[in-house]
């Protein structure tokens, strides 16, 4: 039997749907109104989880194409076409058995009946309803905005209307009210079909929304290298027709201009009419309100995407959209989800510029620390709260936007001497450090235990191991001591599980102790003989006095060397690979410090001389070094993306340097042995 919920507010209340024949087994009725991205997504995310198979599934759009990639749609007029914007083809509905239906306007929901009726007077049934309505271009109250060669920049339609005026006219120039996102987009396709362009931002910069004034300074500079004329603080008076037809544009603070074409690209505003006509709760300020369930006042109605308003916030970016037919897909299975934000992070080409917003806004922080690094590459910024990374942007080339997103994402701390590195070089992260796994050499080791290298978990993802556990059972990646579980998770993509508690906290006590027992042999003071039969003290310098005492002493620490080189055992010998590893090498760490102990009780402080000093400095350094290789170890397992390799290839170094310096202790202790009984009287 299968699940899904009744209610989206009450996760708790299941109904039961009966499995088998899917052809026999169709549950309700799951109409959604809004065939863009949002709308896509869901039914997307749905058919991946057989969902279609009980839900009767309905997709209505009143765009005449099914839902295309409105993020790129300025390239239809760089060379790709209408089929090359959509998403999915009408087939592909057709095969998944959902209805589609484009080209149709829902004019009215009848929540009593739990019907939806489209401008043909269709009504089309419901048991559950989804509003992935989007959002509309806004046009100011600007007197002419209804002229003919008056677009606006939103749809694939939009496109179509402006390149046949164009055609029709002949026009040569034209002029974009909006310096955001969609208007330097919109600048670009006047670009692409030939047109001069001119923008106007009423705002003191570009991209207001996104930059503070030094990157959009650095984004005007190069919009206007390019041949793109721009105009800050303009304010847009009205919109006339000159006497040859062309199109005069008024300003309250500027000379008049004059264009063949006028694209208004002043932002976006939620469709929300048709839930506010159906008594649903919307905002005063636009937008559907929905819970963290999706859900909105009717728990029969969800509504996703850029018509919702979530905890007062509309998003205006496919992403967050996405994340809501994710998690709106997961509740109408059955399983437990939410919504509770969504990253709004920009990255995209703007007229030939790189520009990337991360986190959040530099305008939206209060106290926050902004630092600024500008080159011939272009201007980057990082926004600081308490010490981490919160936010950041960019104009031009940045290599390292993968880690600052990352960065970003995870809050990372920002150290003083990365901040000093960052205002001088724009980056925070040394060259070799900076990388995101994804980016690493295919030859760079992931597994340092079992000599796993990037390219081996590569090939294993492109074969279909796309989960950590199947990456782990293919090639034993993160089965060792674990610290590479996040590396493996982050090329997956699955979410990232922090390995730092399971054992690199007890590994870095472990090894703290031994640094501190490290110390007392560097620089605490030998424990001195006594100097009288009478004192006290003979009964402690007993042990470094008596044969039969540094006999024990000594053979109990031969005894914990050999015991402590099991776990060299383990870790190389596939016979002796049993037990959790994470325990091995914790007891190795453990029995390594107690040497240094019977160390101490061997020699009471003292290296000797000649044969024996050698083998003392041999031993500490041995002991000095493995400390350091824990030490490492447990701080590698805290780290991914950004600073995992470099702590990766401190613990490589460390752990070799380990290795080759215990080498000749066997020979050492055995010579040490055989001459204590040689020369013994």
């Amino acid at each position: 039997m299968q699940t899904f919920p009744d209610s989206p507010t009450d996760p708790a209340s299941l109904r039961t749907v009966p499995t088998g024949d899917p052809a026999s087994n169709v549950h309700e009725r799951l109409v959604i109104v809004g065939g863009g991205m949002a709308g896509w997504g869901l039914c997307d995310r749905l058919v991946k989880r057989n969902a279609n198979h009980f839900y009767q599934i309905t997709l209505i759009g009143d765009e005449p194409t099914p839902a295309y990639d409105r993020v790129h749609l300025s390239s239809y007029f760089g060379g790709r076409s209408e089929d090359d914007l959509l998403l999915a083809d009408r087939q592909w509905y057709a095969n998944h058995r959902i209805e589609l239906h484009t080209g149709r306007r829902i004019s009215c929901i009848d929540q009593t009946k739990c019907e939806v009726v489209d401008s043909n007077g269709v009504r089309h049934p419901y048991d559950r309803l989804v509003l992935a309505t989007g959002s509309s271009a806004f046009v100011p109250p600007i007197p002419g905005a209804d002229l003919a060669g008056v677009f606006v920049y939103r749809t694939l339609q939009d496109l179509q209307s402006i390149r046949r005026h164009v055609d029709e006219t002949g026009g040569s120039t034209g002029l974009v009210i909006g310096g955001g996102l969609l208007g330097l987009e919109a600048a670009k396709v006047m670009i692409d079909l030939g047109l001069s362009a001119t923008v106007v931002e009423r705002a003191p910069g570009l991209m207001p929304r996104q930059l503070d004034s030094k990157a959009a300074k650095r984004l005007r500079q190069h919009v206007e290298s390019i041949g793109v004329d721009v105009h800050v603080t303009c304010r847009t008076d009205s919109i006339t027709t000159t006497d040859d037809q062309r199109l005069r544009i008024a300003f309250s603070n500027r000379d008049p201009m004059v264009a063949d074409l006028v694209i208004i690209a002043a932002g976006v505003r939620p469709n929300d009419q048709l839930a506010k006509d159906a008594g649903l709760e919307t905002s005063v300020r636009g937008g559907i309100v929905v819970d963290r369930h999706l859900c909105t006042s009717d728990p029969k109605i969800h509504a996703i995407g850029e018509c919702v308003r979530f905890r007062d916030h509309v998003f205006g970016l496919v992403a967050p959209c996405y994340r809501m037919a994710d998690v709106l897909a997961q509740h109408l299975v059955g399983e437990d989800a939410s919504f509770e934000g969504a990253d709004e992070s920009a990255e995209l080409k703007l007229l030939g510029v790189q520009v990337a917003t991360f986190g959040r806004q530099i305008g939206d922080s209060r106290g926050g620390v902004v630092l600024n690094h500008s080159d011939d590459s272009g201007f980057r910024a990082i926004l600081l709260e308490q010490g981490r990374i919160v936010g950041a942007s960019c104009v031009g080339q940045w290599d390292q936007l993968p880690q600052v997103r990352l960065a970003t994402s995870n809050h990372q701390r920002m150290w003083p001497t990365q901040r000093t590195r960052f205002v001088k070089s724009g980056s925070p992260w040394l060259d070799d450090a900076a990388l995101s796994v994804h980016h690493w050499p295919d030859d760079s080791v992931i597994c340092n235990c079992l000599n796993v290298t990037k390219g081996t978990v590569g090939e294993l993802i492109k074969q279909g191991c796309d989960q950590p556990k199947r990456i782990a059972e293919a090639c034993g990646a993160s089965t060792a001591c674990g610290s590479c579980a996040n590396l493996v998770s982050e090329l997956t993509g699955a979410p990232a599980e922090s390995s730092a508690d399971q054992g690199g906290r007890p590994l870095m006590w472990v090894s703290a102790l031994a640094f501190a027992m490290l110390a007392i042999w560097c620089f605490g003071p030998v424990i001195a003989f006594a100097e009288s039969v009478q004192s006290d003290r003979r009964l402690i310098d007993w042990w470094w006095r008596d044969d039969l005492a540094r006999q024990i002493t000594g053979f109990c620490l031969l005894g914990a060397l050999v015991i402590g080189q099991a776990f060299s055992l383990r870790k190389r010998i596939p016979k002796f690979q049993f037990g959790d590893y994470r325990l091995w090498r914790w007891v190795h760490s453990a029995i390594g410090t107690l040497t240094v102990v019977g160390l101490i009780a061997h020699t009471g402080l003292r290296l000797g001389t000649n044969f024996n000093a050698v083998l003392g400095v041999t031993f500490l350094s041995v002991a000095m070094v493995g400390a350091l290789a824990g030490l490492v170890t447990a701080m590698e397992s805290r780290q991914s993306g950004p600073s995992a390799l470099r702590w990766k290839r401190w613990r490589g170094w460390f752990s070799k340097l380990h290795f080759f310096l215990a080498w000749p202790l066997p020979i050492l202790i055995a010579i040490h042995v055989v001459s204590f009984y040689w020369f013994r009287d």
